[in-house]
């Protein structure tokens, strides 16, 4: 009985949760697209803006009204549209071939960093360390003027940069999205493996002969997943805020985050842009609870089957 109450005050928190979520997001939604209507322009030349609260009102009770107008079948008219299913492939082949490539950069950092000797690791890593302050938009711009200057002065292209028509390039915006999230991910293993080597069953390892690649490969990773996936979160959103980046900045007209753009500006209706938000965002939402439910199943409630 006990259990059964403990699991229901769960449920309903939970839910509660989810409730308070939803609302203040479609009260942030609301607030967004009613904040123009917050000053009076039509103002004759030389006078002060003006504030206007009624315009406020209007807008923010039309949008109220449009958000009443929901259904689930709303939600598949507007997937079935051409628009929205070209765009969410093509932003979510170049977030996948990102996400694989962060995690196979970012493996290959931290291992190499972590095996090196003690001294050159220190510089590595004081090295590495530089790129947590860097900016994106910083990294963006070099990448630009590289392919820019290789262009004007050897007339060489390594890859097409903005977008046309139909056209979409992958090769660019996987490097942009990827490249920082993948080095701050391999620094984040490297402290993640420095702070586990001072563990006993390191020591242990190697007193059973175990040879160091084999040893953090195999057994110090496993122990350190449950903390990298927490730092993976940050990396997942850290993707899809680089994705909206640089598919408004480089005109990519095939792209879930122009779509969503395209509503915020010049849309009629509330309900197509919050639909978008929810494509460009759920599946990354559902990609970091199956991580945790991974490294859960398989790393902490096996603990005690990979001892050494």
């Amino acid at each position: 009985m006990n259990n059964g109450l403990w699991i229901f005050k769960i449920i309903l928190v939970k839910a509660l949760y989810i409730l308070a979520l939803i609302g203040a997001f479609l009260l942030g939604i609301s607030f967004l697209l009613s904040f123009t209507a917050l000053f009076n322009f039509d103002r004759k030349p030389g006078e002060h803006l003006a504030i206007s609260f009624h315009g406020f009102q209007l807008q923010m009770e039309t949008i109220f009204a449009q958000l009443t107008e929901f259904s689930f079948k709303s939600i598949f008219e507007f997937v079935k549209e051409p628009n929205a299913l070209d765009s969410f492939i093509a932003s979510y082949k170049v977030l996948g071939i990102s996400l694989v490539a962060i995690i196979m950069l970012g493996s290959m950092i931290g291992f190499l960093v972590i095996l090196l000797p003690i001294k050159l690791r220190r510089s590595f890593h004081q090295f590495l360390d530089y790129f947590e302050g860097l900016p994106d938009l910083l990294f963006i711009f070099i990448i630009n003027m590289l392919n820019i200057y290789l262009l004007q002065e050897f007339n060489f292209k390594i890859f097409p940069m903005y977008g046309f028509g139909s056209s979409q390039p992958v090769a660019f915006p996987v490097i942009v999205i990827s490249f920082l999230p993948a080095v701050l991910f391999g620094l984040y293993l490297i402290k993640c493996m420095e702070d586990e080597e001072q563990a006993q069953y390191v020591q242990l390892g190697y007193s059973k002969g175990l040879s160091k690649s084999y040893l953090y490969a195999v057994y110090m990773l496993r122990n350190v997943l449950p903390v990298l996936s927490l730092k993976f979160r940050v990396t997942l959103y850290m993707m899809l805020s680089n994705l909206i980046l640089v598919e408004h900045m480089y005109h990519y007209n095939i792209a879930l985050s122009n779509q969503i753009f395209e509503q915020v500006f010049r849309g009629q209706h509330v309900l197509p842009l919050i639909y978008g938000i929810g494509i460009l965002i759920f599946p990354v939402i559902i990609l970091e609870y199956v991580i945790k439910l991974i490294v859960k199943v398989t790393v902490i409630r096996k603990r005690g089957e990979f001892q050494l």
